[in-house]
C-alpha cells in the first residue's frame, strides 16, 4: 500500500488505485467505526499495524488531490435552481388569495371569485334541498300511514262493539256507477263522534286539500251483507282517489293514476283485518283496479271514493 519510490507529488486519481484486498477492506471497515482514529483500534498485530497506516496514507492522498474550484457561473446557475425548487414548492402550499384586494374598507373580492363562490353555494343548496325534500316526504308518508292505522284500528273497535258492523253513510252521488242503486261508503266521522279515533286521524298530511285527503270503500248495501257474512278481507281506506271528480263529469281518466298525495310514489292502504300494506306503486290489487268499477274481478270489486 506504501506508494513506490519516485511516484510524483500528485499522481492519478487515488481514487482509480483503491482497489483492495479482503484484508485491507476489513482493516478500512475497522477505521471507519473508530472515526479513522488508529490509536483507537486494539490488538493489532504488526501487521495489521502496518495495513492500517497504508490505508490512512493513501486515504492522505486523496484527501491531497487538487480540485479545480467552482466557477461562479456554476454556483450562480446551482443557487438559481435550489430558489427556483423552493419557489415551486412554495406555491403548491400557498392557498391563493389573488382574487381578493385589500381596501381602506376591508376586502373586496373580484367577479370571477364571487360567481364561483355564488356557484358552489347553488350547488350546496340544490343538494341540501333534495335530502331535504326527501326526508319531508318520507315523514308525511310515515304520518299517513299511522294515520290511516287508526282508522282502522278505530274501525275494529267499533265493530267489536256493534256487532261486527261497519259504520257507513249513503253516497247518493256515485249511484250511477251501481246502475242507479244509491251504494254506501265507510263514514269515518262517526268513528271521531263516537271517540274510537281523533279527527285529526282522519287526514292525510300529504293531501293538502280541505277534505281529509283519504277514500273509502265503497259498495252497494247487499255486498257490505255480503262481505260481512263471508268475512272476505278486502281493502277499506286508501290514499284519495285521483279520478273520480273526472269520472263523475263524465270523463274517461287512466284508472292506473296514482294518488296526488304522494306524487308518483303511490298510495298507502288499508285492509280491514287492520293491516297496511307497503306503500303500492300502482293502483290496482290482485288485478283490480281500485278507482274504478272496472266489472272484471266476479267477486269483491274494490272501489275507494270520497
Amino acid at each position: 500500500m506504501t506508494p513506490a519510490p519516485g511516484t510524483p507529488e500528485f499522481p492519478e486519481p487515488a481514487i482509480d488505485r483503491l482497489k483492495l484486498c479482503k484484508a485491507d477492506a476489513e482493516m478500512l471497515d475497522r477505521l471507519v467505526d473508530v472515526g479513522f482514529e488508529l490509536d483507537q483500534l486494539e490488538y493489532l498485530s504488526p501487521e495489521e499495524t502496518q495495513r492500517a497506516k497504508s490505508i490512512l496514507a493513501l486515504l492522505g492522498l486523496m484527501d491531497a488531490y487538487p480540485v479545480e474550484d467552482a466557477s461562479d457561473t456554476l454556483i450562480d446557475a446551482t443557487l438559481a435552481r435550489i430558489d427556483q425548487y423552493e419557489s415551486q414548492r412554495s406555491a403548491r402550499m400557498h392557498i391563493s388569495t389573488s382574487e381578493i384586494e385589500p381596501t381602506s374598507r376591508g376586502f373586496k373580492i373580484r367577479m370571477p371569485d364571487l360567481i364561483s363562490v355564488a356557484a358552489m353555494i347553488l350547488i350546496a343548496a340544490s343538494v341540501f334541498l333534495i335530502i331535504n325534500q326527501g326526508a319531508r316526504e318520507k315523514s308525511i308518508q310515515q304520518e299517513c300511514a299511522s294515520n290511516i292505522a287508526m282508522i282502522g284500528h278505530g274501525l275494529a273497535n267499533y265493530g267489536f262493539q256493534n256487532n261486527a258492523s261497519t259504520p257507513t253513510t249513503q253516497a247518493a252521488s256515485l249511484g250511477s256507477f251501481f246502475g242507479g242503486t244509491i251504494p254506501d261508503r265507510i263514514d269515518p266521522q262517526v268513528l271521531v263522534d263516537e271517540g274510537y279515533c281523533n279527527q285529526n286521524h282522519l287526514n292525510c298530511p300529504g293531501h293538502g286539500g280541505d277534505s281529509g285527503g283519504f277514500s273509502y270503500h265503497t259498495q252497494t248495501p247487499d255486498m257490505w251483507k255480503n262481505l260481512q257474512s263471508h268475512r272476505r278481507i278486502f281493502f277499506v281506506i286508501s290514499d284519495r282517489n285521483p279520478i273520480l271528480n273526472d269520472l263523475l263529469a263524465g270523463g274517461n281518466p287512466d284508472p292506473l293514476t296514482p294518488s296526488g298525495n304522494h306524487g308518483s310514489l303511490g298510495q298507502n292502504l288499508l285492509r280491514d283485518d287492520g293491516s297496511t300494506p307497503s306503500q303500492a306503486p300502482a293502483p290496482v290489487i290482485g288485478g283490480d283496479m281500485i278507482w274504478v268499477l272496472d266489472g272484471k274481478n266476479n267477486g269483491l270489486d274494490i272501489f275507494l271514493t270520497h
